[in-house]
């Protein structure tokens, strides 16, 4: 038998930085301790999905859970269920259920699908518009700030992922032309990620594409320093290939 409990109206969750919960008028809930936001987080992180009770219980507890973990888990449910969120039970697990726009992840994670779908279609203005709209959603990448490992892993998957966008993203403003609007934020990107090719290899793009090959150029001198320096291993093919393309005039 499954139970449910209706959401509080427009009840809004974020994610993608630390936990926040708002009400429609913008005012925002708070949750005591540490053992509620961890709950909280990990049903939101698989947001109208199924968690399991073992699930759960490893997020709250780890390898160390009270012999009451069963009744505990039931009351930190409750707790969350009286501040209007719409969490369901059914046999072995809980599950939040909430709309694409009520929670950051989801609406992230339609957005860069919808990236893609158009990048796929080679509309590149579509597609730059919706990654810029995915990545808008992160409001930090301290996700959570709760210490939980468990957590902490799904919250360093999903900032590998969001590298990976905005990699996706640049190149979608690329084949739009946009290279001289890109060239501050991929001299912070190569600085930040300095062992990330791609990012090396659009930021050469954008600089050749606006007339700067000396600069492009060192660009990659500094890109395969490091890449030998602390890797151990020479520039992969796609940005030994811009390198050449460069040097080539092309």
């Amino acid at each position: 038998m499954t139970t449910a409990i209706a959401a509080r109206d427009e009840l809004k969750f974020g994610v993608l930085g630390p936990l926040t919960i708002s009400a429609a008028d913008g005012s925002l809930m708070s949750l005591r301790g540490n053992r509620l936001p961890a709950l909280l987080t990990e049903l939101l992180f698989h947001a109208n999905r199924w968690v399991t009770v073992s699930r759960l219980v490893d997020v709250l507890w780890g390898d160390t859970p009270p012999k009451s973990y069963v009744s505990n888990l039931h009351t930190y449910i409750h707790r969350l269920r009286c501040r209007g969120i719409p969490i369901e039970q059914v046999d072995g697990g809980y599950r939040i259920t909430v709309d694409v726009a009520s929670l950051d992840l989801l609406t992230y994670q339609a957005e860069s699908e919808a990236g893609r779908e158009a990048a796929r279609r080679g509309d590149y203005e579509t597609a730059a518009r919706c990654f810029r709209t995915a990545l808008r959603q992160w409001r930090s990448a301290n996700m959570c700030a709760i210490d939980q490992p468990h957590l902490e892993l799904e919250a360093a998957r999903l900032e590998t992922e969001r590298v990976t966008i905005v990699e996706e993203c640049v190149d979608a403003e690329l084949a739009c032309g946009k290279a001289s609007e890109l060239l501050g934020e991929l001299d912070m990107l190569v600085r930040q990620y300095p062992l990330r090719e791609r990012f090396a290899a659009q930021y050469m793009r954008a600089l050749a594409a606006t007339g700067r090959r000396a600069e492009a150029l060192r660009v990659y001198q500094r890109s395969r320093h490091a890449l030998v320096e602390q890797l151990g291993i020479e520039p992969g093919r796609q940005l030994r290939q811009v390198h050449e393309m460069i040097l080539n005039g092309q």
